[in-house]
């Protein structure tokens, strides 16, 4: 399989709608099976970082340690540099890059981290080595990723149905597996590693109203950017009444008091 990254499914969600997606990550709830293997001072590289929510706390984390995050959106990575000067952080830098085309020498890196970023490439076990050429001996990798086949939701809503459906229909256009993250331990091994555990991480839930609304929220994002739409008008899984009816049912279903969404996210640490 081809190796690249799927740039054009980054624009399937609007920019706003990405920024209130991951930009309100921490560390503790969405990486915390991995905080326990890193060390102050270590040198860490964050892969597919955003506007930098995690990075940040790793940054502190692991001080005096440095940390670099990297990702393909520069005005990402702007947010990203603006919150580490409010937090008055020195020891973090971002930069644009492609987690297939890393720009750093062998063994530079004591840990790297990929946080719902292989999910979007079509080929995540190239990435996985270059991870590993990136990390000294003894060093630690950290991957978690959306397994798309575990979203649940009540009350009973088949517009959600729908939406989980296209999802899984553009991941799969792109050349990507919406289902991969649950072989994390295989990948690893295959990809060199010598060592690996497996992890389950269920931050992504929503029970509050303020909750419900901004999951409404991002699902809009999704299926309002150009890009999405062209793709699914263009291979007739939806038509575009059909994609605002099922934005307007999603909103109105937010505001149930009853209203739930959760799925999980599978995760696994190898070492060198």
């Amino acid at each position: 399989m081809e190796n690249q990254s799927n740039e054009k499914f980054y624009s399937i969600s609007d920019a706003e709608a990405q920024q209130t997606y991951v930009g309100v990550r921490r560390a503790q709830e969405w990486v915390g099976f991995f905080l326990p293997h890193l060390k102050p001072g270590f040198a860490v590289l964050d892969c597919g970082c955003g506007v930098g929510s995690i990075t940040l706390d790793i940054a502190e984390h692991v001080a005096p340690g440095q940390v670099i995050g990297i990702d393909m959106d520069e005005g990402q990575l702007e947010v990203a540099r603006a919150n580490a000067k409010k937090r008055g952080l020195t020891n973090v830098s971002f930069e644009q890059g492609d987690v297939n085309a890393l720009r750093f020498a062998d063994n530079s890196f004591d840990a790297v981290l990929a946080h719902t970023i292989l999910i979007h490439l079509s080929d995540p076990l190239h990435a996985l080595r270059e991870f590993k050429r990136l990390l000294k001996p003894g060093g630690v990798v950290g991957i978690s990723d959306d397994d798309m086949d575990t979203f649940t939701h009540s009350p009973e809503n088949p517009f959600f149905r729908k939406f989980i459906t296209l999802m899984i229909q553009m991941m799969q256009a792109n050349g990507s597996d919406p289902f991969y993250s649950r072989h994390l331990r295989s990948l690893l091994l295959e990809a060199g590693f010598s060592k690996t555990e497996g992890h389950a991480v269920a931050a992504d839930h929503y029970g509050r109203l303020e909750e419900t609304r901004r999951a409404a929220t991002i699902i809009e994002g999704v299926f309002r950017s150009p890009d999405a739409v062209a793709l699914i008008t263009g291979q007739e899984w939806a038509s575009q009444a059909e994609l605002n009816e099922m934005i307007d049912e999603i909103k109105q279903w937010a505001e149930r008091p009853d209203a739930f969404i959760a799925w999980m996210y599978c995760a696994a640490v190898g070492w060198v």
